[in-house]
């Protein structure tokens, strides 16, 4: 072939020295349907396949040019059976082929039809009928090569779906497809005879030149060449055309890897042809790169693929490469012969799944080459083959992306990126789906190699993560790869969307009889190790309990898979519906376990060992440090779920006691939230239990929690050092910024850097021991709409700390340069959490003051301005008639509700200490409601009025308040109002902190933004008080059936939210004071408004924004 036949910008030349094979014009100037005849004419010497015989049989090797008789002969008896008039989208006729024939009969039928100038659609047999009928429907399919059994007690299951299928679609013409013999002669027994050339060439037609056959202009690059279809994970598989210009770009892969392939070997027996890999190694690799395919010897029935016979023909037939699928390859790592023939050949490469990575680090150990293979069907091969030393150095689990794909990464969630295949002239897709451009979208999520750049591994896919009910998203293809390379489990599912808690869907690879409750605590500990070790590499919400392990029957209902055999997720998720929220009902009723056990008796101090023996069990079952009793239970580890858990043990030990039994319908659902020690739940019970034998007992009440947060204001106001002052000349502005990680600490990094008149920027979050602070912050950007190469930025600089540590987790050196340089520091990192209780949050109100003490440690001529986020939850009680003013407010009953607004009230008052006491600069924002974003609707899915919106979708109604406001602000837009008070010159005669307050100084109405809620979702408008109506109906509900509360989410803020009631309903007389917000407290904003242009230009909220939070919640699918 000429040189300027070759494709552009090749990187190896295929088929040098290999004197049989010239390769067909691959630049595009020839359609698929012509490279048959080239192949036969200029090839037909050349091995296109290898029928590998038995034991002590010989191989028997098939040339191009019989292969081109072959088809030339199928081709006009084609053309004589199937009339070639063109359908209604002037496309030639489809012809789908159903069929279980040998692999070189199928390679043949499908080049055959293109010879022909008709469409091939190979078909999975594996298709369920609607799927098929769809199909067919949707190509206007006339014709399907398949067969039916004239006696049905003896059809086969295939010949019965082609029965229905044939009965379905009356248009549609049943073809009987030829068998092998038929195509080829001399295997009509074996061992056949030697290939006569010239014999065969006697009885084969002379076929007119394709453009003459062909129902379209042959030249077309964008005319189909077949059809392909989709596995149909997710949805009913949809048909994908191969374009000539598609498919071309395609099947020329190899010329843009490493190595010449031509003349090598290729097993890929367990390869279907319809199915993207199997075209490429029976028909792509050997038409455009000269490779020789393996297949099995020919018998009655069709072999069907195993590791054994697999293995074994690769091995007689001398492959120098092996494609397969990784549970093959997990088979043959557990037999040593079987490891030994894999180290002799070139390549092993797998698709299409997972390979457990102990089985590839063992087999990698043993000298077994193995590389990941990717691709899809409707962007083509993405990784190449790449031999090279540095691939090896970068390990088996990565790839690299072929030089003719032109891709874009998107960074995502968990720190991957999502690849987006772009169109080109050197590598085609069949199909777009983003806007705008010829793009896929793919939704797999790859993680780059943190040394060598360009290597990538496959992480999972984007719409598999689990958003859970915080809002947390759990990625879990990782986790599930680790829990599959157990050899007890033939399949994982990771399920918890809007739970609190993920939980794992197990099919065992043998029986287990999941009526015997020993025989699933069995299984559960033969799996555990490999759940252990995909919790060790999750993040704390993602990690997986024995309790939440549900172990499936297939035998009695089988799991839904794809053609290419993996279990299709949203099909098991929805067949095993019930049992997951069975196995979640369960996992809230009181463990058997032996440290559940109730106590003898129900004295002071087996009270104490029984709680300390509870909560141990639960959150260190499998031991390690032991349970501080004086400790916050959430500070060592507790989750909501372990919260639930103790809980549910204790009122099981109550239960069963007759002496305490009564106790059980006063316990508290937030038990462990309002008493997080094993101290305060024992003294809980110990005054719960001396209540009901008539004893005096201390009754927590809103005096005492005054009383520990003036506690806590004492303890950390009382030791602020000196600031000593010198002369060093300040030079620009540096700023430290705490929690930039969080939703509103994204938008101030990203304010920050575009800020020319900052000069320096320290970022301090906390560190997760998963993923990188640099793809957290990647990750958070994208999220919110910004640009992560903002992150790029010199004036950058990411550190991972504990601000609740006196060095603020930082190393000597680093602390230092901070002392020497930071001029402004704004402390937002604070956990949020309405559940939790005052004590949970102390290390919040340690971090403030160690950031004080930074500020007057600095090495400059004053200390540095402290800027504290607070939050309008501080003011939870405020009952004055007066909107709050913009001042310091003492009084700490006016914070009284929740641990994290007392936090807040106390920290407001160390801060404000620091200003009176050492003269620090402090700016305290009381943040109003925030809002999603005017970039692109970013609003937590865990805030309140997201979830009153969700909630609202499953009762069916929205809440209405007639009279009231909303102040909301867009997050952004706060996060610029704060950064303005980075420049606020501070006011001399002002001694103490200056307030200010973060709500929109032009407020709207409830009604205009939940009408326009209203309108987006299409979900009506009722009375608020009717709304809560519905809510209290469905709380009731859910005491008995817990999935509703994960449908509701908003029954568990029922308490916040019958405050919108008194704006509904009960009014104040006349001349009395009148509370705007609708929920909430009003607040003043005259200094605001003075010190910040960004209020003081605020837009008022409208029906965009609206549109732009439903967008957002629908994209992380939080609503439907």
């Amino acid at each position: 072939m000429p040189a300027n036949h070759y494709p552009p910008n090749y990187v190896t030349l295929q088929g040098q020295g290999v004197k049989t094979w010239s390769p067909p014009p691959l630049d595009g100037t020839m359609p698929f349907g012509e490279w048959i005849d080239w192949l036969g004419s200029k090839c037909a010497e050349h091995e296109y396949a290898v029928i590998v015989g038995d034991e002590g049989e010989a191989n028997v090797s098939v040339p191009w040019g019989e292969v081109w008789r072959a088809v030339c002969r199928l081709a006009a008896k084609l053309r004589g059976e199937i009339p070639s008039s063109l359908d209604a989208d002037g496309r030639p006729p489809v012809v789908a082929i159903l069929t279980p024939v040998h692999s070189l009969a199928y390679a043949t039928l499908v080049m055959a039809l293109a010879r022909a100038g008709f469409l091939a659609f190979p078909l999975s047999p594996r298709l369920s009928i609607p799927a098929l009928e769809n199909l067919l429907k949707r190509t206007n399919c006339r014709y399907l090569l398949g067969s039916t059994s004239a006696s049905a007690s003896g059809a086969t299951a295939l010949e019965e779906t082609t029965a229905s299928v044939v009965e379905l679609l009356p248009t549609l013409t049943l073809v009987e497809p030829p068998s092998l013999a038929a195509l080829y002669p001399r295997f009509a027994r074996w061992p056949p005879t030697p290939y006569d050339a010239a014999s065969d060439a006697a009885c084969t037609p002379t076929l007119p030149s394709f453009d003459s056959v062909s129902s379209w202009a042959a030249g077309n690059r964008d005319a189909p060449a077949f059809f392909l279809h989709s596995s149909g994970s997710t949805n009913l598989p949809k048909p994908i055309a191969m374009h000539n210009r598609i498919w071309l770009t395609w099947a020329r892969m190899y010329w843009y890897g490493d190595g010449d392939v031509a003349g090598n070997r290729w097993a890929g027996m367990m390869l279907p042809l319809f199915h993207i890999m199997g075209c490429s190694v029976f028909l792509g690799n050997p038409m455009a790169s000269g490779t020789t395919a393996l297949m099995f010897k020919p018998s009655e029935k069709p072999v069907q693929p195993t590791p054994e016979n697999v293995l074994r023909v690769a091995h007689r037939g001398r492959a120098n490469y092996i494609s397969t699928v990784p549970s093959f390859l997990v088979e043959w790592s557990s037999n040593t012969r079987s490891v030994e023939i894999l180290k002799g050949f070139t390549h092993v490469m797998f698709a299409g799944g997972p390979l457990p990575e102990e089985k590839g680090e063992m087999l990698i150990k043993n000298g077994v080459n193995i590389q990941v293979a990717y691709g899809l069907t409707e962007a083509g091969s993405i990784f190449t083959l790449s031999p090279n030393e540095e691939h090896k150095k970068a390990g088996w689990q990565f790839g690299r992306i072929s030089d003719d794909v032109r891709y874009r990464m998107i960074p995502d969630s968990n720190g991957m990126s999502r690849l987006v295949v772009l169109d080109s002239d050197t590598h085609g897709i069949a199909l777009s789906n983003v806007e705008g451009e010829e793009a896929f979208d793919t939704s797999d999520l790859l993680e780059e190699h943190w040394n060598y750049k360009g290597y990538w591994r496959l992480a999972g896919r984007s719409d598999d993560q689990i958003t859970m009910a915080n809002g947390e998203k759990t990625n879990p293809g990782p986790l599930e790869d680790i829990i599959l390379g157990n050899t007890h489990v033939q399949a994982a599912i990771m399920f918890g969307r809007a739970r609190d808690q993920v939980g794992v869907m197990i099919e065992p690879a043998q029986p287990v009889d999941i009526t015997s409750n020993v025989q699933i605590s069995h299984f559960r500990n033969l799996i555990w190790p490999e759940v252990e070790k995909a919790n060790a590499i999750a993040p704390a919400y993602s990690r997986m309990f024995k309790e939440l392990i549900l172990v499936v029957d297939t035998a009695k209902k089988p799991l839904e898979r794809t053609a290419k055999g993996t279990v299709q997720r949203n099909a098991a998720l929805k067949q095993y519906e019930e049992e997951i929220d069975a196995i979640y009902a369960a996992a809230e009723e009181p463990t058997k376990a032996e440290w559940a056990a109730a106590p003898m008796t129900w004295d002071n101090s087996a009270i104490d060992a029984f709680v300390l023996r509870v909560t141990s069990g639960v959150m260190r079952p499998e031991g390690g440090h032991p349970i501080q009793v004086d400790r916050d239970l959430f500070e060592q580890g507790c989750d909501s779920l372990q919260a639930t858990y103790i809980r549910a043990a204790i009122m099981s030990a109550l239960k069963i006691s007759p002496a305490v039994s009564n106790l059980t319908t006063s316990v508290p659902h937030n038990l462990v939230f309002i008493n997080p020690t094993v101290d305060k739940l024992s003294a809980y019970l110990q005054q719960a239990i001396g209540r009901a034998h008539g004893s005096s007992t201390t009754v927590l009440n809103s005096d005492s929690v005054e009383m520990e947060m003036m506690t806590l204001v004492r303890k950390y106001t009382g030791s602020f050092p000196l600031h000593r002052p010198n002369n060093r000349a300040v030079k620009g502005k540096i700023v430290l910024v705490t929690g930039t990680t969080g939703m509103l600490g994204t938008y101030l990094l990203q304010r920050l850097l575009e800020d020319d008149g900052i000069d320096k920027i320290y970022a301090l979050n906390r560190s997760t021991g998963s993923d990188s602070l640099i793809k957290r912050q990647a990750e958070a950007f994208v999220d919110r709409g910004l640009n992560p190469a903002l992150l790029g930025s010199a004036k950058l600089k990411l550190l991972e700390g504990d601000v609740a540590s006196a060095d603020l987790g930082l190393k000597a050196g680093l602390l230092a340069e901070l002392k020497s340089s930071v001029t402004t520091i704004i402390h937002n990192a604070w956990r949020l959490d309405f559940n939790l209780m005052l004590s949970s949050f102390e290390s919040h109100i340690a971090s403030t003051h160690n950031l004080i003490n930074l500020a007057l440690s600095v090495d400059a001529p004053r200390p540095a301005k402290l800027i504290f986020t607070s939050s309008i939850s501080a003011l939870s009680s405020w009952r004055e008639p007066r909107p709050v003013p913009e001042i310091l407010l003492t009084d700490a009953s006016i914070a009284v509700g929740t641990g994290y607004g007392e936090s807040k009230w106390v920290a407001e008052q160390v801060v404000a200490s620091a200003a009176i006491e050492r003269g620090v600069d402090v700016t305290i924002w009381r943040i109003g409601q925030l809002a999603g974003s005017r970039l692109n609707g970013a609003w937590s899915t865990t805030d309140w009025v997201p979830i009153v919106i969700k909630s609202s979708e499953a009762l069916g109604a929205l809440p209405d308040i007639s009279e009231g406001d909303v102040s909301w602000v867009p997050i952004d837009e706060a996060a610029k109002a704060i950064i303005d008070s980075v420049h606020a010159d501070a006011v001399a005669h002002v001694k103490g902190p200056r307030y200010f307050h973060l709500v929109h100084p032009r407020s709207t109405t409830w009604h205009a933004i939940f009408g326009a809620v209203s309108s987006s979702v299409s979900v009506p408008l009722i009375p608020y008080v009717d709304w809560i109506a519905k809510l209290e109906s469905a709380a009731s509900l859910a005491a008995s059936k817990p999935s509703i509360a994960e449908r509701i989410p908003a029954i568990k803020l029922i308490d916040f939210l019958r405050r919108g009631l008194l704006s509904e309903g009960d009014q104040p007389g006349k001349n009395a004071y009148k509370r705007k917000e609708a929920i909430g407290v009003d607040l003043e904003t005259t200094q605001s408004v003075q010190m910040s242009e960004t209020l003081r230009g605020l837009d008022i909220l409208s029906e965009n924004d609206v549109e732009r939070w439903i967008q957002y919640w629908k994209k992380h699918g939080f609503l439907l």
